[in-house]
């Protein structure tokens, strides 16, 4: 888990997409998009769901378990 910590906490994109989807629920790749102001989520995302932080069902992703732990852990990081 410590190295999934340190790769959202040095990937921006990541780290944004892990809080947005946290605070705010399942999402499309669209709304992410919009909400986190971010350009080219689709490969953020699809290294986020290769490392089993994300979950994709139907259109929306979701966090995992593994992911709500780390999107937690990355705040008491900071």
């Amino acid at each position: 888990m410590e190295e999934l910590i340190g790769f959202v906490t040095s990937n921006n994109k990541s780290n944004k997409i892990l809080s947005v989807l946290d605070s705010k629920g399942p999402m499309d790749s669209a709304t992410i998009a919009k909400t986190t102001r971010i350009v080219g989520t689709d490969k953020s995302i699809k290294e986020l769901v290769e490392k089993k932080l994300l979950a994709h069902e139907g259109e929306k992703y979701s966090l995992t378990e593994l992911g709500k732990q780390v999107c937690h852990a990355v705040r008491g990081v900071r």
